[in-house]
């Protein structure tokens, strides 16, 4: 079985990311939210939903994001910040306090920039060292800015 990092611990995978919209629809699977938005009256049940890079979180807005135990969001290069954008947007406007995955082709050393935003499980690609990735889960023991664990700068957390 697949591994992944989920809460600073390197666990199986018990989802499977279903990347593209031929794949077969399974119970633990996570679609595309356009494979979901199209069919959602007859996918029936699937565990979550993965944003690409150009889908945005508005077409989410009026959907009950409780129902999704992940949301995923690909990285199509690791150069593409709009995943970090999505994942902050999806804890503070859209109030989604589920999984919120990391996909595709992000680095390890992005790991604490996107822990900051709201991500809390990481699905690398193929051949990433996970045991080396994990060394790299909390890079900074305080940061000056907020985030979304917590938004006052460090001069308020005195």
């Amino acid at each position: 079985m697949p591994k992944l990092i989920k809460n600073g611990e390197i666990i199986d995978n018990a989802y499977v990311w279903l990347d593209s919209n031929e794949q077969e629809v399974v119970s633990n699977g996570i679609v595309s939210v356009q494979k979901w938005l199209a069919e959602k009256d007859t996918i029936g049940s699937i565990s979550g939903i993965w944003l690409d890079a150009g889908d945005g979180v508005e077409c989410l807005s009026d959907i009950n994001l409780d129902q999704f135990e992940v949301i995923g969001i690909n990285f199509p290069a690791f150069a593409d910040g709009r995943g970090f954008s999505y994942a902050r947007l999806l804890k503070e406007r859209l109030n989604y306090q589920g999984e919120i995955r990391a996909l595709g082709n992000f680095i390890p050393d992005q790991l604490g920039y996107l822990l900051r935003v709201g991500f809390n499980s990481f699905q690398f690609n193929e051949g990433v060292d996970l045991e080396k990735a994990l060394d790299l889960h909390r890079p900074f023991s305080v940061a000056y800015q907020g985030d979304v664990a917590d938004p006052r700068p460090i001069f308020l957390r005195r």
